[in-house]
C-alpha cells in the first residue's frame, strides 16, 4: 500500500471536512466512473469541472502571483474535484494543475486518485502561441494513462482565435501516433461539455441535443492549410522576464549571435550568449536530433543560464543559484505562449 493511500485511509477515519471528504470519496464505490482533465494554465479545466458538477467543486485555487497572474487571477496548485450523477451512475471529475511546478500532483492523480480513469480529457487553449507544443507535451506527460484509457482533446477559446483548426489537431495527433477524439468546447457551456462525457462514457452519458463537432473518426481527409507556430519576442519581454523571482539578467539575440536587447551589464556574458546563439542553427542543421527548445547551462559559481530558442530569436535568462530553475523556466515559457 502506498503512503498516499495509507494516509488517505487514516484521514477518512478521522475527519469529515471538505478536503478530506474528497480523499474519502476517492476510496468509495468501485462502480463509480472517473475522468481526469489536464492541460495548460487557462485552458478551462477548473471552469469545465464547475460547469459539470452537481455541487460546488473542491478547488485548490490560489492567487496567481507569478506571470500567470497577467492572464488569470487564480491558478490550481493541487487539484480540482467535482462529480455528477446520471441515473444511478456517478462520475467523478478530477482536474490537474496546469503549471509544471505542480506536476507532483500529476503523479498523484495518474497513479492514485484517477489511475482507473475512463478517459484523459486534454483541454487546450487555442489562443496560445504554440498549441502544438502543448499537445505534444501533455500527450507525452500522460502517455501511460492515455494508453490505459483513451484521449479526448477539447479545444477552447476558438471564438477568440479560430486557428489552428480541428484538421490541424488531427494531423498533429497522427504525427504523434495517437488516436483521439477532438472537439471544440466552451468550458462554460454545459451541453457542449456533455459531448466530452458522452465520448468518454457513451453507455453512461446520453448524447446531448446539440450539434456534434467532428471527431477523429469523421475528421476531414484533406490536408489542412499550412500552420506555422512562430513566436516573435518583443524587446519588452525582457521587462517581464526581469520581474520573475530569482532572475538576475536577460538577453535577447538573433540566431546569428547579434545582441538585440539586454538587461545585463556583463559584456563577456553577452558575447558568450551570442556565441551560443550562432552555434545553435549550425548544430541543428548538421544533426539528426529533434529541434531543441531550450538549453540549460550552469556557471562555476552556481548561476543558471537558460537559453530559449525560437526560429528568429534566442532568449538568455540568467537566474540565481537559489532560484527554482523549474519555476523560472515555466514562467518564461508562459510568457512566450502568451506574448
Amino acid at each position: 500500500m502506498s503512503y498516499i493511500r495509507h494516509i488517505n485511509m487514516l484521514q477518512c477515519a478521522s475527519s469529515e471536512n471538505n478536503h478530506l471528504t474528497l480523499v474519502c470519496d476517492g476510496l468509495d464505490s468501485m462502480g463509480d466512473h472517473k475522468l481526469i482533465f489536464v492541460g495548460p494554465v487557462g485552458a478551462g479545466k477548473t471552469t469545465a469541472i464547475a460547469t459539470l458538477s452537481d455541487h460546488d467543486i473542491i478547488s485548490t485555487d490560489a492567487k496567481a502571483t507569478d506571470i500567470t497572474g497577467q492572464r488569470k487571477a487564480t491558478t490550481t496548485v493541487a487539484l480540482d474535484y467535482g462529480s455528477l450523477k446520471t441515473g444511478s451512475q456517478k462520475i467523478k471529475l478530477y482536474g490537474a494543475p496546469g503549471q509544471i511546478r505542480f506536476s507532483f500532483m500529476w503523479d498523484v492523480l495518474a497513479n492514485e486518485l484517477a489511475a482507473d480513469t475512463a478517459a484523459v480529457i486534454l483541454m487546450l487553449d487555442n489562443t496560445r502561441n504554440a498549441p502544438q507544443r502543448d499537445l505534444a507535451f501533455y500527450v507525452k506527460e500522460f502517455k501511460t494513462l492515455i494508453e490505459d484509457s483513451q484521449l479526448i482533446v477539447a479545444i477552447t477559446h476558438t471564438d477568440e482565435k479560430p486557428t489552428p483548426t480541428l484538421a490541424h489537431y488531427h494531423t498533429w495527433l497522427e504525427q504523434l501516433g495517437v488516436s483521439a477524439s477532438v472537439l471544440f468546447a466552451d468550458a462554460r457551456d454545459h451541453e457542449q461539455l456533455l459531448q466530452l462525457l458522452h465520448k468518454a462514457l457513451p453507455e453512461v452519458v446520453a448524447a446531448p441535443n446539440v450539434p456534434v463537432t467532428p471527431t477523429s473518426h469523421d475528421a476531414p481527409q484533406s490536408a489542412p492549410a499550412p500552420y506555422q507556430e512562430s513566436i516573435k519576442m518583443k524587446d519588452t519581454i525582457l521587462n517581464d522576464v526581469m520581474k520573475i523571482r530569482g532572475v538576475t539578467g536577460a538577453i535577447l539575440a538573433n540566431p546569428m549571435g547579434d545582441i538585440l536587447n539586454s538587461s545585463n551589464e556583463d559584456p563577456a556574458l553577452e558575447e558568450y550568449l551570442g556565441y551560443i546563439a550562432g552555434m545553435i542553427p549550425a548544430f541543428q542543421s548538421a544533426s539528426s536530433f529533434d529541434t531543441a527548445r531550450s538549453i540549460h547551462l550552469k556557471s562555476q559559481q552556481g548561476e543558471n543560464l537558460t537559453v530559449f530558442i525560437e526560429q528568429e530569436q534566442i532568449l538568455g535568462v540568467l537566474s540565481a543559484q537559489r532560484a527554482s530553475l523549474r519555476s523560472v523556466k515555466q514562467q518564461v515559457e508562459d510568457l512566450l505562449q502568451w506574448s
